[in-house]
C-alpha cells in the first residue's frame, strides 16, 4: 500500500490514523513533537536538559534526543545530559530510582527539563498494572509535563506508540524487570496493533486515581497528608540531617 501522505512510496507504519512511509512517519512524529514544545516555550536558548532513561529504553531516549536536540533546537545551542538507570524489579521502585536519580543531578546542575522517554503503550501498561496493583503513585506521567518543585519532567511521547516509531526503530520491543508490567506490556501491544488510536485516548483515565496529597520529593501521590511517600520516607529517615 502507497504512503497516504506522499502517494508515492510504500507504507510502512500507521501514525494518526494514516498508513504512511519511513519519510512522511518521520515527519509527522517531528511535527507532533514540535505541537508539544513550541506554543508552550518549553526550551530557549543555552538551555540545559536532562535524557534520563531506564537501560532498555535508550533507543526511544535517542530519537527523543535526535528530534529535539538536532532538529527542532539545531540553532538554540542547548546543553544536554544522559544520564541511565538500571532496572529494578517493580517498575514503581524504578521510576521513582528514575526520577530521584534525574531530581538529584538536575539540582547539581542547574538543570530545569527532564525529557522522559516513555510511550504512550508504556504508559497505558503502567495505568493497566497501576489498577491491578492499587498502587497510583506516578499515574501524573500519563501527560506531557510533570513537576517536581522546579523541575519539568517532559515525556514528549506520552500520546505515540512505539508501534508508531516504525520509521525510526528496527526493533520495536523490550523489557523490564518486571514480570507482570511485561505481560501486560506484550498483551497489549498485541490486541491494540491495529487500533493505534487507542492508545491516545486513555489520558484522562489518571484522572480517577489521583489523589489529594503528593510526596515532596519525588511528586508521587499519596493517600495521607504527609510530606513523603513510602520510598522517600526511606531516604530521609536513613539521612534525617
Amino acid at each position: 500500500m502507497l504512503c497516504e501522505r506522499c502517494n508515492k512510496r510504500y507504507a510502512v507504519t500507521e501514525v494518526g490514523g494514516r498508513k504512511l512511509c519511513m519519510i512522511c512517519s518521520k515527519d509527522e512524529i517531528i511535527k507532533r513533537i514540535k505541537r508539544e514544545f513550541y506554543p508552550n516555550k518549553i526550551l530557549s536558548s543555552n538551555d540545559k536538559v536532562l535524557f534520563a532513561y531506564p537501560r532498555y529504553l535508550h533507543k526511544i531516549s535517542d530519537i527523543l534526543k535526535s528530534i529535539i536536540i538536532n532538529k527542532l533546537y539545531k540553532i538554540y545551542k542547548l546543553e544536554y545530559f544522559e544520564l541511565v538507570v538500571e532496572p529494578k524489579n517493580s517498575i514503581n521502585d524504578e521510576i521513582w530510582n528514575l526520577l530521584i536519580n534525574s531530581k538529584s543531578f538536575s539540582e547539581k546542575n542547574n538543570i530545569k527539563k527532564v525529557i522522559l522517554p516513555f510511550t504512550s503503550d508504556f504508559l497505558m501498561s503502567y495505568l493497566i498494572y497501576s489498577i491491578i496493583k492499587q498502587e497510583f503513585t506516578y499515574i501524573g506521567l500519563l501527560e506531557f509535563e510533570y513537576k517536581i518543585n522546579n523541575i519539568s519532567f517532559l515525556v514528549p511521547f506520552y500520546k505515540t506508540s512505539i508501534l508508531e516509531l516504525r520509521g525510526f526503530l528496527d526493533d520495536k520491543s523490550y523489557e523490564t524487570k518486571d514480570e507482570i508490567f511485561n505481560e501486560i506490556l506484550k498483551w497489549e501491544l498485541e490486541a491494540l496493533k491495529e487500533n493505534f488510536e487507542l492508545f491516545h485516548a486513555f489520558h484522562n483515565s489518571r484522572k480517577l486515581f489521583q489523589g489529594n496529597y503528593k510526596c515532596e520529593n519525588c511528586g508521587g501521590i499519596i493517600n495521607s497528608p504527609v510530606k513523603y511517600c513510602s520510598r522517600c520516607s526511606v531516604i530521609f529517615a536513613s539521612h534525617p540531617y
